[in-house]
C-alpha cells in the first residue's frame, strides 16, 4: 500500500532555493571536488557558512562507542534521555564525505521534534572503507541495541540521502542476520539506485544541487561497478514484504526523484506500508535548509516516527 501526499512550496521557500541555485561559489564548492579529500573540505567549508543552529535548552550531545562504531547519543530534555524508545539516525555524504557533524543538525532537531532520544552513527567512509562497510557498521549498531535489551518494535530507522540508501537497505541486511525489524524506516531525500540513470537525473539536471557527476565520483569511491545492484547496497533491489512500514521525503526537484519514486512502487508492490512526501520545488538536502517547508518536512518525519513507536 502507497499513499503520496505533496507539499507546495511558499515564496519563502522559492526564493531560497532560487538563490542557493544561482549561487556559482555555493555550487563549486558543493559539486565541484572530484578528490575526498577536496569534498570532505568542501563540506566542512560548508557547514561552517551555510549551517544554523537550533535552539535547544537542556540539549544533551554524548559521544559513545557502540560495537566499535563512533556515536552521538542526542537527547533534547532529561526526561526524553530516559526514554525506552530511540531515533536511530544515519547522517549523509555520498558515502564520502559525510560525519556525525554533518547530520548533528538533523539528528538534534529529530531529537527535539520526537522527544524521543537519537542515536546518530559515524559510519565509515570510502575510499578508505569501500562497500560493504558502511552497512556492516549499521548493521552492527543495531545488533548491539537489540543485544542490550532495546525492542525492535520501539527502534525506528532514519537516513538522509546516503544514510537514507543505507536504512532502506537495512531490511536485507536484519533478514541475512536474523535480526528483528524496527518499527519503521524513513528515507528522507534518499538515494535508491546507485547506477544514476532515471530520468529525473536529466529532467531534473538544472534544478538540482546535487549532480550526476558528483554522485558519480562518490559511487566510483565507495563501490565497484559490478556491485550496484546488490540488495545490501540499493534499496532499488532490497526485498520487502508486508511487515515493512516506510516514509519517504523527497524534493520534486532532486535528480533522484525518479529513483525514490521507483522504489516507493518496488516496495508497495512486495507489500510494505509507504508514505511518499513529496516537496515542490525542492532540490537534494533540502531539509537542512532554514525555510519552512523543510521545517515542515522535519515536522512530517518526527510526527511518523512518533506514530510508529507508540503503535507497538
Amino acid at each position: 500500500m502507497m499513499t503520496i501526499r505533496y507539499f507546495a512550496a511558499g515564496d519563502d521557500d522559492r526564493r531560497f532555493v532560487d538563490t542557493l541555485l544561482g549561487d556559482r561559489d555555493f555550487s563549486t564548492v558543493y559539486a565541484g571536488p572530484r578528490s575526498a579529500d577536496a569534498m570532505r573540505a568542501a563540506t566542512s567549508s560548508i557547514l561552517a557558512t551555510h549551517a544554523y543552529s537550533i535552539d535547544a535548552p537542556g540539549l544533551d550531545i554524548a559521544p559513545c562507542d557502540i560495537a566499535g562504531v563512533p556515536c552521538e547519543r542526542i537527547a533534547a530534555g532529561a526526561a526524553d534521555r530516559e526514554s525506552s524508545e530511540l531515533v536511530v539516525f544515519l547522517h549523509g555524504g555520498g558515502f564520502v564525505r559525510g560525519s556525525l557533524a554533518l547530520g548533528r543538525r538533523s539528528a538534534i532537531e529529530l531529537a527535539v521534534l520526537t522527544r524521543r532520544p537519537v542515536l546518530a552513527i559515524g559510519y565509515r567512509q570510502a575510499p578508505e572503507h569501500r562497500f560493504p562497510a558502511a552497512g556492516n557498521d549499521m548493521l552492527a549498531v543495531y545488533r548491539s541495541l537489540v543485544d542490550q535489551g532495546y525492542d525492535a518494535q520501539s527502534l525506528v530507522v532514519v537516513g538522509e540521502s546516503s544514510g537514507g540508501c543505507l536504512a532502506l537497505t537495512l531490511p536485507e541486511w536484519l533478514r541475512r542476520n536474523r535480526c528483528p525489524a524496527p518499527a519503521g524506516i524513513v528515507g528522507i531525500c534518499p538515494m535508491a539506485d546507485l547506477r544514476m540513470d532515471s530520468v529525473s537525473w536529466y529532467v531534473n539536471a538544472a534544478r538540482d544541487i546535487a549532480t550526476r557527476e558528483m554522485g558519480a565520483r562518490m559511487i566510483e569511491l565507495y563501490i565497484d561497478a559490478g556491485s550496484t545492484a546488490d540488495p545490501l547496497a540499493a534499496p532499488l533491489f532490497t526485498p520487502y514484504d508486508a511487515t515493512a512500514n516506510v516514509l519517504l521525503c523527497v524534493g520534486a526537484n532532486e535528480v533522484m526523484l525518479s529513483d525514490v519514486e521507483r522504489f516507493a512502487d518496488h516496495a508497495a508492490r512486495a507489500g510494505a506500508t509507504v508514505a511518499l512526501n513529496l516537496y515542490e520545488a525542492m532540490p537534494h538536502g533540502f531539509t537542512k535548509f532554514d525555510t519552512p517547508l523543510a521545517r515542515s518536512a522535519m515536522q512530517h518525519v518526527a510526527a511518523w516516527c512518533v506514530t510508529r513507536l507508540t503503535r507497538r
